[in-house]
């Protein structure tokens, strides 16, 4: 019996264990690859570099920006209100906690 729950416990821990194993390998960095800081880019690529982020700010300045219409049943409605008719009042606390 000491042996199947010694079992039981080794797989429910492998069972918690294994799927943090991906999420644990992406904080870990790679021998000899530098992510992001360790690129030294020369005057005529920072100027290259410049120069298309520039265009790009350029090129979405000059976009529209539209108002979103968020009302997909603005067709469907008609553009007057109506009020509620005479008849039709909310029943009051006391009528319905009878």
């Amino acid at each position: 019996m000491k042996r199947r729950d010694y079992f039981v416990a080794g797989l429910v821990a492998a069972l918690i264990a294994l799927p943090n194993v991906p999420a644990v390998a992406q904080g870990v960095p790679m021998p000899g690859i530098q992510f992001g800081g360790g690129k030294q880019m020369s005057p005529e690529e920072k100027a290259r570099q410049d120069k298309l982020e520039k265009a790009a700010r350029d090129a979405q300045a000059t976009v529209p920006t539209e108002k979103a219409n968020n009302d997909p049943w603005a067709s469907v409605r008609s553009s007057e209100t109506h009020a509620p008719k005479a008849g039709h009042k909310a029943r009051s606390a006391s009528k319905a906690a009878r």
